[in-house]
This record gives C-alpha cells, structure tokens and sequence, in this order.
C-alpha cells in the first residue's frame, strides 16, 4: 500500500475539533486546532524566572512542584507557557491536568469581556472536553485584578471513564483586560487524591499583571 504522507489528520483517537500530526511512521503527540499549519517543532524546554514564577501573555503565574512540568501550549494561545502533569491513561491518550497563561487567540477578540470569555470558554469545553459533562450551569463571574477587570468560569465536570480513577475535574478560565488583548489564564484540574493539584481559588489569587 501507498504510505500516507506527513500531515495534521483528524485525530484518529476520537478528540473532536483536532488535528494530530502524522510523522509518515507513528501518529505523535503534537495536536492542533487549525490544520493549515507547517509541521510542528519542539520548542526548548522553558523554565521558570528567577521569581519562581512564569510570565506569559501580560500575566504571571507560580510555578508548580514536581510531578508538574513545563508543556507546550496546545490551546493556542498567544505568546503562552504551559505547566502540566498526567494523571490517568485512556484509548485516547495521556489525561493529564494543566494550567496555561497567555493572550487571548485572535479568533475570540471582540470589544466585549464578557462575550469573548463565553466564547472563549464554549469553544475550549467543546473541543478538549468530549467525554467529561458540566455538573451544573455555573455563572461567570466579573472584578478585578491589580486595576483590570476580569471575567471568570469554573465549570465542575463529571468524568465518565473506567480507566481512570476520578470522577470529577474542574475547568478554570479567566480572562484579564490588558488593553487590546485580554490575558488568559485556562487550567483543567482532575480531582486526583494523590496529586498536587491547585484549586480554582488559589491559581486565580496566584494570578498577577505584569
């Protein structure tokens, strides 16, 4: 048979709304939203500054112990660091927490911070979020941060999946007006016992304008 050439396909383990590279041999680990894109690179590891902390986006945020490392930014935000860990295994793939600070994609801009974070936050549950169902219709809600306002939703998810060992997760975002580019701050955090994992209320408290 022919070989199927190098190229972003449709994910073939079942992720809704993404493409994963075919490297001409294996499927990789590298997912995108967009297709039209070049192959990917791996970026150098990064570290945190001296502060202990990570800068991203126009915001800053700690930088987490061990089992947690620093991951590429697979939302796509602009100029954005990434922290993650795994914590479980299904067909389709590592399941893992993570915490990301960055600017808000071009595709969501608008004049409104409020309709950008509805949108922002829909579109990023529809497509990393298959499997897991919101517990309840949490609101959104709004203040401020060191001057800036700021627009938040933490959405408790049910996860439905016999391979792994939890039940529930939270999905934290929170957007900043910076100006012409709000900043993010989006994390999934799986309820997992033997984990270090933030809670919604401290990464948000955490959170600094830089």
């Amino acid at each position: 048979m022919q070989p199927t050439e190098p190229g972003w396909y449709w994910d073939p383990k079942g992720m809704p709304g993404l493409f994963r590279w075919w490297d001409g041999e294996d499927w990789t680990d590298h997912v995108s939203v967009i297709r039209n894109v070049g192959p990917p690179t791996t970026p150098p590891t990064l570290v945190p500054s001296p502060d202990g902390r990570f800068h991203a986006g126009g915001l800053s945020c700690a930088a987490l112990p061990e089992p947690w490392t620093w991951c590429p930014d697979y939302p796509h935000l602009d100029d954005a660091i990434g922290q993650q860990v795994v914590v479980g295994h299904t067909p389709r793939g590592h399941y893992i927490g993570c915490v990301f600070i960055g600017g808000l994609p071009d595709e969501y801009l608008g004049a409104d911070l409020e309709a950008m974070g509805t949108a922002f936050s829909s579109a990023m549950l529809e497509t990393f979020y298959p499997a897991e169902k919101p517990h309840d219709q949490p609101d959104p809600e709004t203040g401020e941060l060191q001057g800036h306002r700021t627009w938040r939703l933490v959405v408790a998810l049910d996860v439905k999946d016999d391979h792994l060992g939890f039940a529930r997760e939270d999905a934290l975002f929170v957007l900043v007006d910076l100006g012409d580019r709000p900043g993010v701050l989006y994390a999934s955090l799986p309820e997992v016992p033997d984990v270090s994992m933030p809670a919604p209320d401290a990464l948000i408290d955490d959170l600094a304008v830089d």
